[in-house]
């Protein structure tokens, strides 16, 4: 009988043999690695964070690949789409495992993070360099290599990493240089929210809209204690009332900042509504046709728009189009990654957190700080609310707070945000109302181009169970009247006859008389970007802003919560560095 042939015990896993020695009070760990491949070693290091009992609350994984990763295994290729050039950040385990992948020419693109990994896995030093690596770590970060030149090796020590003792030819090392590190993200901390008593605010945010909401419910699953104040006499009283709205992708012939901060902002978004709201009820990815009205949107060309881009947007099909009420001559794109959010649904679903206390009917008047808290007065000078942290999200009521606070006189200029108001009205209505015929053709997908066109959903404030439909929005600057006018009615009737134009004639033969309309004030930046974070005027800290969506909220609200938030808890930040700086508040002031 041959004797029995022992099995080898599997590899332990790098990064997991070292978060297991982590100090108690440090609930994540990073971990990096520079060859993504296939992802099976980010799947193996996700069975060992599921199956090992002392695995951090929330695992960060950064990985580098130079080209868009394919034949991916089903688990991956599923949420791993439209992998651009670029940072992207997907998420498992309901945020608890939070992937960032760097697609693009190593290590160019390690300069759009900045991070301070726990592990780090390495394939050629030599393609790193030793300056490349301590950038990217903290004191104390794990290090191993599969490949180096001695020369290499010796760059790594003159850079701060103390080589494995004892151990000949080490290929692993700890990052210990014996000098000061300045850069506070360099420093090992754990800022533990979760052991405060329930009752202390660790922050206010004010605003309960999609930005508050956003804010308030990544700052709570973090474990910070969030208290939402808004002037509303419900949720959603502002332009977050919205019936329902668009998520979608921005496409330009240059692939644009704007085009690419709005791809990540949808996968935010994408990602948070299949974790809160019912699919077909309180949201659809329903995919969307774009009329090119005027050849607005141009497609990249060539290498600008590779196959990666097209799991984004593509040109439409003339089926596709025809089903959307163009002609097969008109110029059209369809985006795969878009679809339909009620908005007020989204509010909900995003402030329905146990670590966060709503108030509503709450007008704040006054912004004082005193002994490291910042305070919420009302007109009569009451403390409403107070914490370390205050993040101003009420659009363009938030100058006026800012504006409220007292400065000492040696630095009397504040922070100013040049905001546009912008007065958007939509009109909406019963499907049963429209004719037979064209209730009967009418897409199940989305349309906008030249205004925008929802059908076939049910509104959560509607009485009516029936599906209804949404068309608009007007749009003028400055205005600042919320009373709804029969001159906006009739011009959202024309913009989606032009939209949808082989339905020209059963579109203006509506009865305006029986729809229903909504109006509210968005605010808009002039370079048209948000502005999120701190300020840089010195007696502002403490107070951030997430604010300057324009009529981009649904797509932009939840990523630009999740960059905040990423700022005060000091993790790698959910997009590109070169992108976040962009929107950074600090540029008003």
């Amino acid at each position: 009988m041959p004797p029995k042939v022992m099995s080898h015990p599997p590899t332990p896993n790098f990064h997991a043999s070292h978060w297991k020695n982590r100090p108690a009070c440090q609930t994540n760990w990073h971990a990096l690695e520079t060859e993504f491949g296939r992802g099976d070693s980010f799947l193996e290091t996700i069975k060992a964070w599921r199956t090992n009992l002392n695995s951090p609350r929330t695992l960060f994984f950064t990985a580098f690949a130079s080209e868009t990763p394919t034949e991916l295994p089903t688990e991956l290729a599923q949420v791993c789409f439209g992998l651009l050039p670029g940072v992207h950040r997907i998420l498992f385990e309901g945020g608890q495992i939070q992937l960032t992948l760097c697609v693009g020419v190593v290590p160019l693109i390690a300069k759009e993070i900045d991070i301070a990994a726990d592990s780090l896995c390495i394939g050629k030093l030599e393609a790193w360099g030793a300056k490349t690596l301590s950038r990217l770590c903290q004191l104390g970060s794990q290090i191993k290599w599969l490949d180096a030149q001695e020369a290499t090796v010796q760059e790594m020590v003159l850079a701060g990493f103390c080589l494995t003792p004892d151990v000949p030819n080490a290929s692993t090392a700890t990052y210990c240089p014996p000098w000061k590190i300045k850069t506070s993200l360099r420093q090992r901390t754990s800022v533990a929210h979760s052991a405060k008593p329930s009752q202390s605010v660790d922050a206010v945010v004010i605003g309960a809209g999609l930005a508050g909401s956003a804010v308030a419910h990544s700052l709570a699953k973090r474990g910070w204690q969030v208290e939402v104040l808004d002037k509303g006499h419900a949720l959603g009283a502002g332009a977050s009332g919205l019936p329902a709205g668009l998520f979608a992708t921005h496409v330009s012939p240059d692939n644009n900042v704007l085009s690419r901060i709005t791809r990540d902002g949808v996968r935010a978004t994408v990602q948070r509504a299949q974790e809160l709201l019912e699919h077909g009820r309180d949201w659809q990815l329903s995919q969307l046709l774009e009329h090119r009205f005027a050849g607005k949107r141009q497609l990249p060309k060539g290498s600008l728009w590779p196959s990666a881009g097209h799991d984004w947007t593509t040109e439409a099909s003339e089926t596709q189009k025809c089903n959307a009420g163009l002609n097969k001559s008109s110029s059209a794109l369809w985006h795969v990654i878009a679809g339909w959010i009620q908005t007020q649904a989204l509010v909900k679903a995003q402030l329905r957190h146990a670590n966060i206390r709503l108030s509503i009917q709450k007008t704040i008047a006054k912004l004082k700080r005193k002994d490291n808290l910042w305070q919420c007065l009302d007109a009569s000078g009451h403390v409403v609310a107070h914490a370390p942290q205050l993040i101003i999200a009420n659009a363009f009521d938030g100058q006026a707070l800012i504006d409220s606070i007292d400065i000492d006189s040696k630095t009397p200029v504040r922070p100013h945000l040049p905001a546009t108001a912008l007065r958007g009205q939509v009109t909406w209505g019963p499907m049963s109302l429209l004719p037979a015929q064209l209730c009967k053709q009418l897409p199940s997908f989305p349309v906008n181009g030249h205004g925008s066109y929802i059908g076939h959903f049910k509104p959560v404030h509607a009485a009516v169970l029936e599906p209804y439909w949404i068309v608009g929005s007007s749009f003028q600057r400055n205005d600042f009247d919320l009373k709804t006018c029969d001159t906006d009615q009739l011009s959202n009737r024309q913009q989606w006859a032009e939209l949808m134009p082989e339905w020209q004639n059963d579109i203006l033969h509506i009865d305006l008389e029986q729809t229903s309309s909504w109006a509210a004030i968005r605010m808009a930046l002039p370079d048209r970007l948000p502005a999120v974070g701190e300020f840089d005027h010195p007696e502002f800290k403490g107070l951030n802003v997430c604010t300057g969506m324009g009529a981009r909220g649904i797509s932009w609200s939840v990523l630009c919560g999740e960059l905040l938030v990423a700022q005060l808890n000091q993790e790698p930040l959910p997009m590109a560095v070169s992108l976040a700086k962009l929107m950074a508040a600090s540029r008003f002031g």
